[in-house]
């Protein structure tokens, strides 16, 4: 079986595989403080597969331990695996974890799916550009009127408990521990709805794993996005 190991961009709205060497088909990708830092990504559009395998994987690096998301599709004889970091530097969840979470929570397992991300822009009403993340899961054998596979759906913005404002030292701060909360909850669900179906074939250990980031909030859901920024890609992690 082929193990692909798939990081998400939310810069660039795509899946992407890394190496730490110059390869056909792979972009070089510099990052660090001053971009010191060179690594090398393979951009894709999408994946296929059947969902197989959700769980959370922790990783001990430079005494802290790192927390990601793994959502694995078997398609035949590849094995392809989404990882993304859980939380971020505030202990948020982050982007990525939040639109996986949200796209997998009406999912009917068992059946192959297509998963793809976009990335969106918006501006705010202090004029600031925000960038939105989605990730996007459609049945292959589920067509609509148009012919395309019908979405897994997504969980409402509504839904999602607003951050509390708060002001501390004079300064305005937001609580996100109510959405923390909220995710905390789906993505116990998830892992029972996955723990609880016929697995399709176990994959091999996960030869490495995707580098943390600091993610933007999205608007959506009741908090102020940050201003987009430079994609700086963080250090390499040795796994």
């Amino acid at each position: 079986m082929t193990y692909n190991n798939y990081s998400i961009s939310a810069g660039k709205g795509k899946l992407y595989l890394k190496s730490k060497t110059a390869q056909d088909g792979f972009e070089k990708v510099t990052y660090g403080t001053n971009g010191e830092s060179i690594t090398y990504h393979q951009y894709h559009n999408s994946i296929t597969g059947t969902p197989s395998f959700f769980d959370i994987k922790e990783i001990q690096h430079e005494g802290k331990t790192l927390k990601f998301i793994e959502l694995t599709l078997i398609d035949g004889e590849n094995s392809n695996k989404v990882s993304a970091p859980l939380k971020n530097i505030k202990g948020n969840y982050t982007d990525e974890a939040r639109a996986l979470l949200s796209s997998l929570n009406s999912l009917d397992l068992g059946e192959p799916v297509t998963l793809s991300v976009k990335s969106s822009t918006t501006t705010g009403k202090n004029g600031k550009e925000y960038k939105n993340l989605n990730i996007y899961i459609n049945y292959v054998n589920r067509l609509g009127d148009n012919g395309k596979g019908l979405s897994t759906g997504f969980i409402a913005y509504t839904e999602i408990p607003a951050p509390i404002e708060k002001t501390v030292a004079g300064d305005k701060t937001w609580d996100f521990s109510p959405q923390t909360e909220f995710f905390y909850t789906k993505l116990q669900e998830i892992q029972a709805k996955f723990q609880n179906t016929p697995k399709a074939s176990a994959p091999a250990p996960t030869a490495s794993a995707p580098k943390p980031v600091s993610p933007k909030t999205p608007e959506q859901a009741f908090a102020p996005a940050e201003p987009i920024g430079k994609d700086n890609e963080p250090n390499d992690l040795p796994f």
